[in-house]
């Protein structure tokens, strides 16, 4: 999937044009709200094997769209992201768009066969 591919999910509170490196980090902090509010922008890259520069114009488009704000910066963890209670509520009724619109994306899961069948 062409990582240029912009996915729009339409609700009456936001419509967001997303990209895949968008996707993947809603994605991955959906999974874990509530547990986990705030995340360390460094290890968001991590987790979804994104690069630094990927993952921070990313988070500063999810912030722009009001999903995410920064927050506190702690000594020694780098810039740090916050979900808002806005954002925490749209990823949770969007749950199942961002899971299909993620496994779409993460071709990592499939064998090369079953991607040209798709």
């Amino acid at each position: 999937m062409d990582s240029d591919t912009i996915f729009t999910i339409e609700t009456p509170e936001l419509t967001a044009k997303l990209d895949r490196s968008e996707i993947s980090i809603i994605h991955y902090i959906e999974s874990w709200l509530p547990t986990f509010m705030d995340w360390n922008v460094e290890e968001l890259s991590y987790k979804c094997n994104l690069f630094a520069e990927e993952t921070t114009a990313a988070v500063d488009m999810l912030i722009l769209y009001g999903l995410l704000t920064n927050a506190e910066a702690h000594v020694g963890f780098g810039r740090r992201i916050r979900v808002t209670d806005d954002g925490a509520k749209w990823m949770r009724e969007n749950a199942e768009t961002i899971r299909s619109i993620n496994y779409m994306n993460d071709t990592d899961m499939y064998d090369v066969p079953e991607i040209a069948e798709a």
